[in-house]
């Protein structure tokens, strides 16, 4: 049986007083902190995180939230950093460029076919995309192999996820949504923000390493990836999907020893994430 409209209401009063609450004492807290000059960040969060659980776009949670953070930056300028980047993915200010990846790479990508003869965006391109763990990853996931099977190169890759991006910023919903677009998280915000030169120069530099037609060899290609987390993250997922034999209706032997040759690639790139993974991780064990 469910809630009476009574209970119900009586229910979401008690939550919204509880959230009024917590933000209080959060703006109480951040105003303390910033008086005393206090940098310890495990205690301080103990105060803003629960923010996180009711914050939305625009609100006078995300303006707290925003002023801690530039406290944060204030003497820890890379931790800072991080956490805004964090902020503005959950609240979906860039999820619209990881739609507009998407359809750039739906688009120049029209009409290919994967080993098995399937539609290569469905198939392969959007598996990959959606594998990414942020919107970077997704990005590049999506476009991974633009510069490499199509006649764009990475700058002209670019230039058109920017206009894309700004096409739908522009357009109603019912003109650019597409149902794949679901499975991408978490939902886009009302506010987008664009791609900054900072942002498009290290998608850049992880499309150029993805692109095997700039290496000599298949061993500089995998291995010019290593001080690269995106590239190898990415180029992980592409591989992933890449071993999925079930993509080929037939395989042959050559099919078989490609995807051995895959797998020890896969094996040599998790070798160099953890090594690129291994300070953090011995630092977060402290």
């Amino acid at each position: 049986m469910g809630l009476i409209p009574d209970e119900l209401k009586d229910m979401l009063g008690q939550v919204f007083a509880m959230q009024h609450g917590q933000q209080r004492q959060a703006v109480t807290m951040l105003a303390g902190f910033i008086s005393t000059n206090e940098t310890n960040l495990d205690y301080m969060d103990s105060y803003i995180d629960p923010l996180y659980d009711f914050m939305e776009q625009g609100s006078d949670t995300e303006d707290v939230i925003r002023e801690y953070i530039a406290y944060i930056s204030t003497f820890d300028s890379q931790k800072g950093r991080e956490r805004l980047e964090d902020l503005e993915e959950t609240l979906g200010y860039k999820s619209k460029i990881v739609y507009a990846a998407g359809l750039v790479a739906k688009h120049i990508h029209a009409g290919q076919k994967d080993k098995g003869g399937n539609d290569y965006f469905s198939s392969h391109l959007l598996p990959v995309g959606l594998a990414g763990f942020g919107w970077k990853e997704q990005v590049i996931g999506f476009l991974h192999d633009a510069a490499e099977d199509t006649t764009y190169n990475v700058t002209e890759i670019i230039e058109l996820l920017n206009a894309k991006t700004e096409d739908i910023v522009n357009a109603p919903e019912e003109e650019w949504y597409k149902p794949w677009m679901e499975e991408i998280m978490p939902y886009a915000g009302e506010t987008t923000h664009l791609l900054t030169q900072e942002e498009a120069e290290e998608i850049t530099e992880a499309l150029n390493l993805l692109n095997h037609n700039n290496a000599s060899s298949r061993e500089s290609y995998i291995s010019g990836m290593r001080d690269n987390r995106l590239a190898i993250k990415v180029k992980l997922n592409d591989l992933n999907n890449n071993m999925d034999i079930s993509r080929i209706p037939s395989p042959t032997v050559k099919d078989e020893e490609r995807i051995l040759r895959y797998a020890k690639e896969h094996q040599y790139l998790l070798e160099m994430l953890n090594e690129i993974q291994r300070p953090l991780l011995d630092q977060l064990s402290k």
